[in-house]
């Protein structure tokens, strides 16, 4: 009889600003002992929104409750009468999270949900260009046993929720777009996040952000702290049962949480070699820590959320590295650098695996990468597909989550890579540092990317993007 386990990954949307960031963990067989990040407290910032959460998990980790603080400046440019939140992400159920006591400076706000889409939450409150507001609310969320992002098989239990967050603003209105099953769970403006989780005694977990502080209490629970600067998401992994491993690689705090101690090892292995491989290419991975967690979530490609990935395990070998290299990779094309996840998934997933590409090529030889090229990618350019099934077609366009995967992962770095093919490696690669450093914090769009291959390279490529992205 299987070993009796439960995974509860929760994977925490924020919108116009977000949260997230990186974990904790024990080595699982040996002591308590958990590895720290040695960071100054995180404190509110008047450049950046500051989102405080204190949260605790219930002994049947199904229900977790607890305070959402957030200091937001208004930096639209234009005066409001309302902020916006998101309750629910992609797959959540309806009715899955209660809010109550939701506050403006201290006082009972009016809100309502909207009544076509209830995971849109309106606040009633007037809001200056340049006002700071401190709203609050208390919340509930129930984690469903199927549907979604969750599922019971074997004794294993797994689950991507969501805590309210603020939505986007963008192109001067909230974007308030339906949650799709195959987009991405994020969609935020970045922000300053301090999240304490206390858990049910014997009980692993990893944050989303740097692990800072343990807490023990008397009754045999803990409360864990994690923060993060730039954070998109709020994001946490807990299980009981399993094995957790934890090490340091090239200044980074890794956390695994996994099935078993070999697929926890096994996992570690990946994202350090991963990490090395985007550091030899000049793009080192941008956070503190990273939480690496082993669970279903249906999509091919696992999913990110800020210095947290999420993926299956089942791969091996050159498979496994290369999944993991593409989803540290999304840690900067798509958390560090934030894209549309709806109109725009591309640009989170085609970079990325350009780049894994290319560190797959230093590491085996031209030979190597030229037979997994024609073989595994550039096929993909050649398969009929439906109309509108293309790299820079939204998430609205595929039909399953496999298909956007070979189309935005193969088919997109085959696209992408014409351009290094044409203009170098050096240039190439410079080009997408460029792209980095002109956007981290923000949200960048086709034209931030063709502006920084222009810059790079001296040519214009807004032709051959375009002709890729609709072809």
């Amino acid at each position: 009889m299987k070993k009796r386990r439960i995974l509860l990954v929760l994977i925490l949307l924020f919108g116009v600003a977000g949260l997230a960031a990186a974990l904790y963990g024990a080595i699982a067989g040996q002591s308590d002992t958990l590895l720290l990040c040695d960071e100054s407290p995180i404190t509110r910032d008047a450049q950046s929104d500051f989102l405080t959460v204190a949260a605790q998990v219930e002994d049947d980790l199904k229900t977790l409750r607890g305070e959402m603080h957030l200091t937001a400046t208004n930096r639209t440019g234009s005066l409001l009468s309302e902020v916006v939140l998101r309750l629910y992400a992609n797959a959540m159920e309806e009715g899955s999270l209660t809010l109550s006591d939701v506050k403006v400076g201290g006082s009972a706000a009016s809100w309502a949900l909207d009544e076509g889409d209830p995971s849109v939450m309106r606040i009633e409150t007037g809001w200056a260009q340049g006002k700071t507001l401190e709203i609050s609310w208390h919340f509930e969320l129930s984690l469903p046993d199927t549907g979604g992002y969750t599922g019971v098989e074997d004794g294993l239990a797994w689950a991507v929720g969501a805590l309210p967050v603020p939505a986007p603003w963008s192109e001067g209105q909230w974007q308030t777009e339906s949650w799709d099953e195959l987009a991405e769970p994020s969609y935020a403006h970045a922000l300053d996040l301090r999240l304490s989780l206390t858990l049910p005694r014997g009980i692993q977990a990893a944050l989303g952000g740097a692990p800072v502080a343990v807490q023990e209490h008397e009754d045999g629970t803990r409360t864990l702290t994690a923060q993060m600067r730039g954070a998109r998401d709020v994001s946490f992994a807990v299980q009981r049962g399993g094995a957790m491993r934890q090490q340091e690689q090239e200044d980074v705090l890794i956390t695994v949480l996994a099935q078993s101690g070999s697929a926890a090892d096994r996992l570690l292995t990946a994202a350090r070699e991963a990490m090395s491989a985007l550091a030899g290419i000049g793009l080192p991975y941008p956070f503190s820590a990273l939480s690496v967690v082993q669970a279903q979530t249906g999509h091919e490609d696992g999913l990110i959320g800020s210095s947290m990935i999420v993926l299956d395990g089942e791969k091996k070998g050159d498979a496994l590295l290369g999944q993991v290299t593409r989803l540290l990779a999304r840690q900067t094309f798509g958390i560090l650098v934030e894209n549309d996840p709806w109109n725009e998934p591309w640009l989170s997933q085609t970079p990325a695996s350009a780049v894994e590409l290319l560190t797959y090529r230093r590491a085996k030889g031209e030979s190597a990468y030229e037979t997994r090229f024609y073989e595994e990618i550039e096929i993909a350019t050649r398969l009929t597909r439906p109309h509108g099934v293309t790299v820079g077609g939204s998430v609205a366009n595929f039909g399953s989550d496999s298909e956007m995967t070979q189309v935005l992962r193969d088919q997109g770095a085959a696209m992408l890579l014409g351009i290094e093919q044409a203009v170098g490696e050096e240039a190439f690669l410079r080009a997408l540092r460029l792209y980095v450093e002109e956007n981290t914090g923000g949200i960048a769009d086709f034209d931030a990317l063709e502006q920084a291959l222009y810059e790079a390279t001296g040519s214009r490529w807004d032709g051959y993007l375009l002709d890729g992205l609709a072809s």
